[in-house]
Parts: structure tokens; sequence; C-alpha cells
């Protein structure tokens, strides 16, 4: 069994515009990526070209389904070994068929800021903008990035990208969240979700907080903050709201309402991870001083 790696190690700032290379992102092929990367045991690097060898893809779409494998956080990039939760992913859910799969899928693809279109759709086009259209979303795009890449970049990159995202949530796994859809006008909208697995919200929260290097949110913050659970799922307050006090009742984080405080609070001992992996197993999440084998980090 290869061990997996954490993705705090692969930390990268520089943010991708080109990620997907002009290919969508079907779940099928990359399950195959996934896999043919377990196989590989545990090497500490992985070549591209074995991954190539035991998938029958070309090499070509095998950087590609790489590359969005790591958006999602499930591939360390530059070495294509699988993270923590990539290799749960494989071990329960290769296919993609559990909502609490895609559910965290969507949240580190949307909520990572090095993936530039995917991020910037869900945190600044979506929730700043009156409704568009997919060709609006690309001159918005060529617009903003001008003069930080080639006029041949902007003319076929932001295209290619942006088809990416409208396809991954109209036509791939993403559609059954039912999160992006178009109204008569052909706009792209972004519905309210609020059909969370708890320890795969829970799981967000967590991750938010190792990313922000803290451990106290207030509650509004988590609905507009760039990258945040609330921002990237369209959930306002109120129904964040409710959806905390859910998980504060299972004793997974505090929620604090005294001396005019509305506030996060998450517990030590605790991490991202180990409620992913709570998930999977179907068991209560423990903190990390009475479980063997927690990690941090993906």
């Amino acid at each position: 069994m290869q061990k997996p790696t954490s993705g705090t190690e692969a930390a990268i700032s520089k943010r991708k515009l080109q990620l997907c290379n002009g290919y969508l992102l079907e779940f099928d092929k990359l399950s195959r990526v996934l896999s043919a990367i377990l196989d590989q045991g545990d090497a500490s690097r992985i070549s591209r070209g074995s991954i190539v060898e035991a998938t029958g893809l070309p090499d070509r779409h095998v950087e590609s389904l790489v590359s969005m494998g790591s958006a999602m956080g499930l591939i360390v990039p530059g070495v294509q070994r699988l993270t923590h939760v990539g290799a749960l992913v494989v071990a329960h859910d290769v296919f993609f068929e559990k909502a609490g799969t895609l559910q965290w899928c969507h949240y580190r693809g949307a909520g990572t800021q090095r993936n530039l279109v995917w991020y910037d759709v869900f945190n600044h086009i979506l929730p700043d903008n009156e409704p568009m259209t997919q060709a609006q979303w690309i001159a918005w795009f060529r617009e903003e990035l001008t003069g930080q890449y080639s006029e041949r970049t902007l003319r076929k990159v932001v295209q290619e990208e942006v088809r990416f995202v409208v396809d991954a949530y109209q036509k791939q796994r993403f559609a059954a969240l039912k999160l992006l859809e178009k109204n008569t006008s052909q706009n792209l909208l972004l519905r309210r979700y609020l059909q969370f697995e708890p320890a795969i919200l829970c799981a967000m929260l967590y991750d938010l907080a190792e990313r922000q290097q803290g451990r106290i949110f207030e509650l509004a913050e988590l609905t507009r903050m760039p990258g945040s659970p609330g921002l990237v799922f369209g959930i306002d307050q109120n129904a964040l709201r409710s959806l905390v006090e859910g998980l504060h009742n299972r004793g997974w984080l505090r929620y604090e309402t005294t001396h005019n405080l509305d506030q996060v609070r998450l517990k030590p001992g605790y991490d991202a991870v180990e409620f992913v992996r709570a998930f999977y197993e179907q068991r209560e999440p423990l903190a990390r001083d009475a479980s063997a084998g927690v990690f941090d980090g993906f």
C-alpha cells in the first residue's frame, strides 16, 4: 500500500491558469489514474510514464488528469503520489459515487486559490456580479488577466478553462450537486447547497482553519471569505448557522453565541483528514490523542 503524502509539503503559491490543457473532467478516467498511482506502491515519486502505461491513456491526457486530481487535493503535484484524502477516496469511493466525495472535491477545487479560473468563478464571478453567460465569463477573465499573459494564451486557454468548469458542473459528476444552473437567458447561476454530509462539512472547516492558521471564525466570515464553504456553496448566514449548530450538537466543534459572540471555535486534536476518514468509515471522528495514525495535511 502506498504511503500517502501531505499536500502541505507541496504547497505552491503561484496561481495556475492552464489546469485542464483542453481536456474535460471525466471522472471515470481520473479513477483509472488514481488507481494506477495506488498500484505503484511506496515509490517516493511516480513517473507519468508509468501511469500512461498502466492506464493506456495518452501522455498529455494523463498530465491533465493529474493536474485535475491535484487541483482537488487528491494527488501531490510534481511527484504524482496520492494525498491522504486521495488514498481515502481510492479506498472507499474510487468512482466518485458518494455525495460526500463530490462535496469535498468541489470545495477543494473551487476553494483553492491556485486554481485560477475555477477559484475565481466561485469566489468572484458568481458572488460579486450579476448573472452572466459562459461567453461573458470568458470576456471577464480576458479583461482581468490582460497584461499578465499573452493574447494567444488569453484567447485559447481562458476559453478552455471556462469550458472545463462549466462542463464539470453541467455534464460530469459534479452535476449531481446541482450547484450550477443555466436560466432561460443562458446565464449561469449558483444554487445554494445544503445537503452536506456532516463529517465532510466539518472537514472543510478544519481544512480552512489549517489554511488560515487559526481556530476561531466569525460565522459571517464563513459566508464571505474567499475559499470558505459558505462562499463556494452559496450558503447564507442563517443557513450556515443551522448547519454549524448541528456540528456543535455532535460535539465536533463549538458554536458560541454568548456575550455578543457569533463564532465558530474548532477543537484541538481534530483535523480535516480525520473527519474525511470518519465519513468513509461511518464512525465518529477521534481526537488525535485518542487516535493512532491520524495524519496532518493532505
